[in-house]
């Protein structure tokens, strides 16, 4: 089990409004995945106590307020392309920090999405989309 994940995983979730029991359940799952293993190794059970904690995740917001709060429309935030992309094929599938993050080009939303047991077909589809953004230099890299 890796304690730093799941204390991540707990702080996350209770401080998301989470029940303790459950941010508890949910975190033990997430630190003892096994990505050499199919569904990394979940139990039907596993993966019904994640999905249930998948709400409180997608509650997750950045200085108080949800991440999109500050934006009238996609047009004003940093990388509109981008963020139209990735909200119309990940918006309530992917909790919206990471598709944030996702649509300012960072990669560490992968891994996340991976922690938390997002289907893998919907991170392909990220990782599609973040591939020919990429490929098209949107970001300037």
């Amino acid at each position: 089990m890796s304690d730093n994940i799941f204390f991540e995983a707990l702080n996350a979730l209770i401080n998301n409004g989470c029940p303790q029991e459950l941010a508890h359940s949910a975190a033990s799952i997430v630190a003892n995945d096994d990505p050499s293993k199919p569904d990394l190794g979940r139990t039907p059970e596993d993966q019904q106590i994640i999905q249930q904690v998948l709400p409180y995740l997608q509650k997750q917001t950045w200085n108080s307020t949800g991440v999109y709060d500050d934006y009238q429309t996609i047009d004003e935030t940093p990388h509109p392309l981008a963020h139209g992309q990735f909200l119309a094929n990940l918006g309530g599938l992917v909790p919206d920090h990471l598709i944030f993050a996702l649509a300012e080009g960072e990669d560490y939303p992968f891994g996340v999405m991976q922690e938390l047991g997002i289907d893998p077909d919907v991170i392909e589809r990220a990782e599609s989309i973040q591939s020919r953004l990429g490929e098209m230099n949107y970001w300037g890299e």
